[in-house]
């Protein structure tokens, strides 16, 4: 059932603009495929949102935009709103995006040579942004249980933070779909005080939780932390770019920005802007539907499996729309999986992509009309049943 205000049943063809999701899915997979994988959902951006860039666009120039504080507003009111997290403005920073910012927390807060923590399987620019900037990476995986709830492993952290400078929290964690308790953050944040270690959260999904378990933003639990948080995966307007950064420490603060300035990515641009001020300040209707329409779409997913495909392993996650399935039963290994799923032309997240943890997985976006979901998971099912 669609929301009367919102359609998520809508199929909107993106074959035509310029979607890295659907046009340059060919170029990846190396032949056409119905893609299931990047974390950009098939549903129009919200009437508000549309509606500011529209307004934007009646203005006919568009040069330089000035620094604008009516997004730090905006974003603070939307985190004391949705988290009860107070915040003043002035600790808000604009940034050209997420991963650019998380790369520049790594340069401003670290030197060539420490160690910095993350915990697989985890959204691959987490390795580039420790291994590609000279950086030791320390590997410390997510344990899971029988159920494939994945949860940190506290003791691995433990051993290992002595080696560290910095640990690169992704919260909530992607792929495995966990939004972490207040109980695990609060002894994440303890260990890593208690060796020195600074935390830099990306928490760019945040906002699809609170149906059944609440984000809690790591700065309401460590005053120290460094929280990267954006409007584009839960507003689905990634194309647009743009981001915040929360820092509450001064001199932590300039540091930072003087590494923003330095790589040209300090600030955002116009349509970013109004962009993100609608969203958090008009767009909590349309976002509740949102997560309304995916919490049916996962409930379909988990009834498809179940029904016809019983051997695959999934555990609801906590939020969004993207799903971790363990494949292991088919018995292919990584490559066997791959070639299985591409035969029938369809294009998922390779599960070694994301680390260690990652064999015998495949990460599902199913932020998609069910449609469209529906042919995806048929797909699914010609793989399983297909010759080796």
């Amino acid at each position: 059932m669609t929301d009367a205000l919102f359609d998520f049943d809508a199929v909107v063809d993106r074959q035509h603009t310029d979607s890295v999701k659907w046009a340059g899915a060919q170029k990846k997979f190396g032949k056409p495929v119905f893609p299931m994988w990047v974390a950009d959902m098939d549903f129009a951006a919200a009437p508000c949102i549309l509606q500011a860039l529209e307004r934007r666009l009646a203005e006919p120039v568009l040069g330089y935009p000035d620094h604008d504080e009516r997004v730090q507003e905006a974003a603070a009111d939307w985190w004391q709103r949705r988290y009860s997290w107070a915040v003043n403005r002035e600790e808000i920073v604009l940034v050209q995006g997420v991963v650019p910012a998380l790369y520049a927390a790594v340069r401003a807060f670290s030197q060539p040579g420490d160690g910095i923590v993350i915990m697989p399987p985890i959204y691959p620019p987490f390795f580039a942004a420790v291994e590609a900037q000279g950086r030791q990476l320390i590997s410390v995986p997510l344990r899971k249980d029988a159920d494939l709830r994945y949860e940190m492993d506290f003791a691995a952290l433990e051993a290992k933070l002595p080696q560290a400078r910095m640990l690169l929290l992704c919260s909530p964690h992607n792929p495995v779909g966990r939004v972490w308790t207040g109980d695990e953050l609060r002894l994440l944040v303890s260990l890593c005080q208690r060796h020195g270690v600074q935390i830099v959260s990306d928490e760019i999904h945040a906002d699809l939780s609170c149906l059944k378990l609440t984000h809690r933003p790591l700065g309401k639990v460590d005053p120290t932390a460094i929280v990267l948080a954006s409007a584009s995966k839960s507003f689905n307007i990634a194309g647009l770019g743009g981001a915040v950064a929360w820092l509450q420490g001064a001199a932590q603060k300039a540091r930072f920005v003087e590494e923003l300035r330095r790589s040209g990515i300090l600030g955002t641009h116009t349509f970013a802007k109004a962009a993100m001020r609608a969203a958090w300040r008009e767009g909590a209707p349309w976002l509740h539907a949102l997560q309304e329409y995916l919490a049916e779409n996962a409930l379909l997913l988990h009834s498809y499996l179940d029904q016809y495909l019983p051997e695959i392993r999934f555990r609801q996650p906590d939020f969004g729309y993207l799903a971790w399935l363990d494949l292991g039963a088919w018995g292919l290994g990584d490559e066997g999986i791959e070639a299985r799923i591409l035969d029938v032309g369809l294009g998922l997240n390779w599960g070694p992509s994301f680390g260690e943890g990652g064999s015998n997985f495949v990460r599902v976006n199913y932020g998609t009309p069910r449609q469209q979901l529906q042919h995806g998971l048929e797909l699914l099912r010609q793989a399983a049943s297909s010759p080796s």
